[in-house]
């Protein structure tokens, strides 16, 4: 009886978000002009636009820890502004969603995707990139917009996938004329597509930093062990076709290429404005590669120094000092702005997302950093990127927000878990016998556990952990519980009471 209480209660949270959701309304940010470019530099008006941030793989959909009925697949208003909430804490005026578009696969049959068949598209799947893009304009920040993976990844997939939809062949997305032809469709879909929150025209909305062509299509030949010499000319021709096909339909916006082909190359592309790296300490150490990552980027920027942009739109994995080095060097060499990976947001039903990156101590960043991050310096790290944002923009550090919100409180497996606040660091718990007065029975508690991320994506498990139990309650006894969240500058005000019920805790 209890598991069904808690599940209603958590179904009810769901169903209210899904109504909120669904009468969401904002007004389109004033005076927002659309990111340009001049030469090798980015402008905002007038004025120069460069950026420090975090990748956010899910402001726009859901791709771990999701439940069976797959509900929280695309993320709700609630839990696209706690990673635009984030971003905003750290400085961070741009960040890269995701990276692509998601695809049917036989091999996902449960999934939910952007694309459900052949020039088909799933109208609840772009409201939730409708409430990323229209909430994007609160929190100042911009977005890069990748259009499809290279890769084959579980409840994402990519090109070979996308091919699939028409039939076609492994190795056909970059040639075939019918593919070619399906991408188009799916680009001037989403180009033309009104926004349901703001009423603007993707093609129209200054949130949209940039359209990337995809994401790592050098990965689509190196990962399958295929010849490069076949399919960089491929990549490099397809690139240069959908390039100039975004430009027809949108000149407003800027277009960023993806790799995989001669840089060169696509330097000289005039339908092309930014050029990207990625840059891993981990990735780069398993293939032998050099792994200070400053130089790297030092190289590359003298390849595009005077000509485009050069945007590093993700790097990591690293050390903290290889970390801090290539932010210094991106400040220091004029390259436009660079993405940590990545960040994860709070849950609606508690808790957060998480996700361990290859195997390495990281298990995703979550603002403002939390003692479970410890073994890869997450806080440390998110102190760092702040301190960095606001210097690559020219700005002091703003002193601390106090948390936004007000936390949510839920039952879970004889114990409490809740949905958390922006920006706190830690909760106090409060609790009372009925007609009594309320007393502190726990504080410095954090929401974010993360200790078992790898056993439970192994196991599959969509549910948070617990976050704390009451171990002192009497038996027989009733009481009530509230919870309220904390950082340096303030409190959130007390959540909604919960009563448990008379059991014992275990």
């Amino acid at each position: 009886m209890i598991k069904k209480l808690i599940s209603l209660v958590l179904l009810g949270a769901s169903l209210t978000a899904a109504a909120n959701d669904a009468s969401l309304t904002l007004e389109p940010r004033s005076e927002w002009p659309i990111v340009h470019r001049q030469g090798d530099q980015l402008f905002e008006g007038d004025k120069t636009f460069r950026f420090l941030g975090l990748c956010s793989s899910t402001l726009n959909t859901t791709k771990e820890q999701i439940l069976p009925d797959w509900s929280n697949r695309w993320p709700d208003e609630f839990e696209i502004r706690s990673i635009l909430d984030g971003l905003s804490r750290v400085g961070a005026r741009a960040t890269r969603v995701g990276i692509g578009l998601t695809i049917a696969s036989p091999l996902d049959p449960k999934a939910h995707n952007h694309i459900q068949a052949r020039r088909t598209y799933n109208e609840d799947a772009f409201r939730a990139m409708d409430r990323a893009i229209a909430l994007a304009h609160e929190y100042d920040v911009r977005i890069i917009f990748p259009l499809i993976a290279s890769q084959s990844f579980t409840n994402t997939r990519g090109v070979d996938e996308f091919a699939a939809l028409s039939g076609k062949p492994m190795g056909s997305f970059w040639t075939d004329a019918e593919v070619k032809a399906d991408f188009k469709h799916l680009i001037h879909y989403l180009l033309n597509r009104r926004n349901t929150v703001n009423g603007l025209l993707y093609k129209d909305d200054p949130a949209i930093l940039a359209w990337q062509l995809g994401n790592e299509f050098a990965s689509y030949y190196g990962d399958r062990k295929l010849d490069p010499a076949v399919y960089r000319p491929q990549i490099l021709a397809w690139s240069a076709e959908m390039a100039a096909y975004i430009k027809s339909l949108d000149s407003q916006h800027l277009v960023m290429e993806a790799g995989g082909a001669d840089p060169q190359a696509l330097l000289a592309d005039p339908n092309i404005d930014i050029m990207s790296t990625h840059l891993y300490e981990y990735w780069n150490k398993l293939a032998g590669q050099p792994y200070d990552l400053a130089p790297i980027a030092r190289h590359e920027q003298s390849l595009y120094k005077g000509k485009k942009p050069l945007i590093v739109d993700e790097f990591g994995l690293a050390s903290h000092d290889n970390i801090e080095q290539l932010m210094e060097t991106i400040r220091a060499e004029g390259i436009t702005g660079g993405l940590l990976w990545g960040i994860r947001g709070h849950r609606r039903h508690g808790g957060w997302y998480y996700h361990n990156e290859g195997g390495t101590p990281v298990n995703s960043y979550h603002v403002p950093g939390f003692a479970a991050g410890y073994a890869y310096e997450e806080t440390r790290t998110l102190d760092l990127l702040r301190a960095q944002a606001y210097a690559i923009r020219g700005e002091p550090v703003p002193s601390v927000k106090k948390p936004t919100g007000v936390p949510v409180l839920f039952a879970h497996n004889n114990g409490f878990i809740w949905r958390g606040t922006m920006g706190a660091t830690h909760y106090d718990m409060q609790r009372r016998e009925k007609g009594k007065s309320w007393q502190l029975v726990a504080t410095g508690l954090q929401d974010s556990v993360i200790a078992d991320v790898k056993s439970h994506e192994a196991a599959g498990i969509s549910e948070p952990s617990v976050l704390w139990y009451d171990e002192y309650r009497q038996s027989g006894k009733v009481y009530e519980y509230r919870v309220r969240g904390i950082n340096t500058a303030g409190t959130t005000p007390w959540s909604a009471s919960l009563q448990s019920p008379a059991a014992g805790i275990r």
